[in-house]
């Protein structure tokens, strides 16, 4: 996908930057609000960092912690990561986190998993002071360590979710009210079983990304915007009379994207720009 986005930014005669690019006199500026890439709002994310098999800035709860071994395994998707065995269904259990939100936003959660048997939860909640609660909620489940497996059950009827892979969470939520913290937690739900979590991440969905352009000395007939590997363009500005300054905030899109600012000059040049140049992997 990369590649296909790095052919269509050929021929351009000065290294792209993610502020400003100025080229043939042409000055494009890219800036967005809040500013990409989004920053990750969950602290530890990778659970890298731990202390006595305790992840830091997490908590583990649980009602009926002789069911549950908790600790940090070496076998992460990328280093360390949570995992969890529950020896019954008897209770549930979470590790679990608050991270800051601004009310009335849209934000994503995601993290990845892997599950070797029982039910997992993954949920993103919160009790409203002066409103509505949240709780949006992922559920994955494995039949892979059920009761009747193996002597009323072959293992390979219920071979349900691949246990050597990681597969992806995703919740999208929008706190509700005066809400400025939710809870993201991620656990085992009322079933013996064994998992693992690795790579959380909270981020803003949303940006207003703002476009300014100077060409006084060739002047502008064309501005658009593309996404990432989006044929059609997110913003067309239609023919501009010469025009030497531009400027333009396109509110509400996707901070999951990168974007092409692509100007057009009066003597039929092209001028491009990439922002942001570099996104975190997530």
């Amino acid at each position: 996908m990369r590649a296909s986005f790095a052919a269509r930014l050929t021929g351009l005669a000065a290294p792209l930057i993610a502020l400003c690019a100025c080229t043939w006199g042409v000055d494009i500026r890219v800036s967005s609000d809040p500013a990409l890439p989004a920053p990750n709002l969950v602290r530890n994310p990778g659970l890298e960092f731990a202390e006595n098999g305790v992840p830091a800035d997490w908590r583990w709860s649980t009602a009926v912690p002789e069911n549950f071994v908790a600790d940090v395994s070496s076998e992460g998707r990328s280093g360390k990561c949570i995992h969890l065995t529950a020896h019954s269904g008897i209770m549930s259990g979470y590790w679990h986190q608050s991270v800051p939100v601004e009310a009335g936003k849209p934000y994503v959660m995601t993290a990845w998993f892997r599950i070797g048997g029982g039910r997992l939860l993954a949920y993103v909640h919160a009790a409203g002071r002066d409103g509505p609660d949240l709780d949006e909620r992922f559920y994955a489940s494995s039949m892979r360590n059920h009761f009747l497996v193996p002597v009323f059950l072959k293992p390979e009827y219920m071979a349900g979710i691949d246990a050597e892979s990681w597969h992806p969470i995703r919740i999208e939520f929008t706190p509700p009210g005066q809400m400025r913290a939710v809870a993201v937690s991620a656990g085992m739900y009322f079933q013996a079983g064994e998992l693992w979590y690795d790579d959380f991440s909270v981020y803003r969905a949303e940006t207003d990304l703002t476009i300014e352009v100077d060409a006084e000395a060739e002047g502008i007939v064309h501005v658009r915007v593309l996404a990432e590997d989006e044929a059609e363009p997110v913003f067309e500005s239609g023919h501009l009379d010469s025009v030497e300054r531009f400027s333009k905030t396109l509110e509400d899109v996707p901070t999951e994207e990168r974007y092409i600012v692509e100007v057009t000059g009066a003597d039929g040049s092209t001028h491009r720009t990439l922002y942001p140049v570099e996104v975190a992997g997530r």
